[in-house]
């Protein structure tokens, strides 16, 4: 074998190992500034290219300093000090291009403004400097001395440089995703915490989770009445939380450790009503073939809740009335009356006094019921409380199912302006499916504006980003009818043709529009439409 083969052999030797030792240090996860520098000295004692410094842009005056360096005296640190396009290192950080100084005492855009020309060999000195690019951006540039008479090539240094200069994106890269994800999880920790202690101390908030004034009046409401026996009516829209407050009242109360039963009244034909709250005796109809204890029983000691009390028939509702004087029930079929201790707990979204005065509930019962009447706040009366029920519903389903995803501060912002006429039990909806769905970790505004989009339009879930016809070239079952062209409809045709890459066919599908559809609104909404990229032509 040739002298010159194995020199080269070992040239190749020294390149792989950098670049082995270059990688186990990103590996490490240390601090981006020590495992810069300990690169930076890889390179002056493996492949003799030396004092190598990165260079990046000063937070606080906003010129170019030296961040990192490796060879360099901390009093040439602190020289190495540029204007935005000053210099070899100005001009690489401005263009984005690779800059070679054959002979730096020969190119008068060479400042040696750092490292003084008498304190380097006497020989002929080259500089390589090269752009360092986070996610394309160029965020700061690597520069190292060069001795022009060595052996080695200059394009088997060049190549070297470019690698490194990648790693050391790499290395800021992962830095700030791990500062993101960092700060993001404090402001939801610190949100959770806000919300789970947000009352006084000593008190539990029961899993309610808000701090608007309107939600903190029926809490205090709740808590003031929760010792007692009395009947509590909770009014308020479907999906304001009712059963929750229930519970909590229960939860609160002395009979906390006693049954909490929940009845819904909507739920149960109207013939079986006696029969599910009062119990009934074998053979009291025809296929009662044993005994059984009905939810009034069940509840004994402890609170029955009535949910949707509106729909209770007449016939039962005398009967109730009765059982919430006298404290007795009577089985169907039986013969012998049984005493109860329960508090009844009731909730309705209807208007009851409008029932009354149509005849379909009873005034004296209304009265018995609504004893202490407490309000449900709308999500639309609260929406400052919404950012703390997403982060709250996040952090639950991201246990619940294993997943890990967090939601940017545009998709909150596209969440709290939603009106959410299905109050909480559609915002949790619409969480949950978003969680499952998303293919990522970051779930950003325009994946919800389409969820959001396919909620109000009672699209399937595969519509939704993630879904099985994400990216995918099947269209979505059935093509919707003409609408009118809406106004409120440019920002998400906009956030999925953007999310898209300008692929106004798979948008179309996105948003189960024809492409006819598509771009007659692209047209009258005056929508731009991004550059397409090459994965989705």
């Amino acid at each position: 074998m040739s002298e010159s083969s194995t020199a080269r052999e070992a040239l190749v030797e020294q390149e792989k190992l950098l670049l082995r030792e270059s990688i186990r240090l990103i590996s490490r996860g240390l601090e981006p500034e020590k495992a810069v520098r300990e690169i930076l000295h890889l390179l002056s004692e493996l492949l003799g290219l030396n004092r190598g410094r990165l260079v990046m842009r000063d937070g606080t005056t906003g010129g170019l300093a030296i961040r990192v360096a490796y060879g360099l005296t901390r009093a040439e640190i602190r020289r190495g000090r540029y204007a935005p396009g000053e210099g070899i290192t100005g001009r690489v950080m401005q263009t984005g291009e690779t800059q070679i100084v054959q002979d730096i005492d020969a190119d008068p855009n060479y400042l040696a403004r750092a490292v003084e020309r008498s304190t380097l060999p006497h020989e002929t000195v080259s500089f390589i400097a090269l752009p360092v690019r986070v996610d394309r951006r160029i965020e700061g540039v690597l520069g190292v001395h060069r001795l022009r008479s060595r052996q080695r090539a200059l394009g088997a240094d060049l190549e070297v440089l470019r690698t490194v200069a990648e790693l050391i994106g790499q290395i800021y890269k992962v830095r700030q995703l791990v500062d993101k994800r960092t700060a993001e999880l404090a402001e939801e920790n610190r949100s959770l915490k806000a919300a789970l202690q947000q009352r006084a101390p000593g008190k539990n908030n029961w899993g309610i989770i808000g701090e608007s004034p309107q939600l903190l009046a029926a809490l205090d409401q709740l808590e003031q009445v929760a010792p007692t026996d009395a009947t509590v009516l909770l009014l308020g829209e479907s999906g304001t939380g009712k059963e929750l407050f229930a519970r909590a009242l229960h939860l609160q109360s002395p009979r906390r450790d006693r049954p909490f039963v929940k009845v819904n009244c909507a739920a149960i034909p109207e013939t079986l009503f006696e029969a599910e709250l009062f119990g009934h005796e074998k053979g009291a109809f025809t296929s009662a073939n044993q005994q059984r204890i009905g939810r009034f029983e069940q509840a004994d000691g402890g609170t029955l809740f009535l949910d949707e009390i509106g729909d209770l028939p007449l016939p039962v509702q005398v009967k109730l009335l009765r059982v919430l004087q006298e404290r007795v029930i009577e089985r169907l079929g039986g013969r012998g009356e049984i005493p109860v201790d329960v508090r009844v707990v009731a909730a309705t979204h209807q208007d009851m006094m409008a029932l009354v005065r149509a005849g379909r509930f009873r005034l004296d019962l209304y009265y018995r019921l609504n004893v202490i009447p407490v309000r449900l706040p709308s999500l639309r009366e609260r929406p400052g409380d919404i950012k703390l029920l997403v982060r709250y519903f996040v952090s639950q389903l991201n246990q619940r199912h294993q997943r890990n995803v967090l939601i940017t501060p545009a998709a909150l912002s596209s969440l709290v302006s939603h009106p959410w006429p299905g109050n909480i039990r559609q915002l949790y909806n619409v969480v949950e499916r978003i969680v499952l769905l998303s293919r990522s970790d970051e779930i950003d505004a325009a994946t919800v504006d389409l969820a959001l989009l396919t909620e109000a339009r009672g699209l399937p879930p595969e519509a939704l980003p993630g879904g099985p016809s994400a990216g995918g070239d099947a269209a979505l079952p059935g093509i919707r009818s003409y609408q009118p062209v809406a106004g409120d409809e440019r920002a998400l045709i906009a956030a999925e043709l953007a999310r898209q890459g300008g692929n106004k066919s798979r948008t179309a599908r996105a948003l189960n529009l024809t492409l006819r559809q598509l771009n007659y609104r692209v047209e009258v909404l005056d929508i731009a439409v991004p550059s397409r990229r090459k994965n989705n032509v």
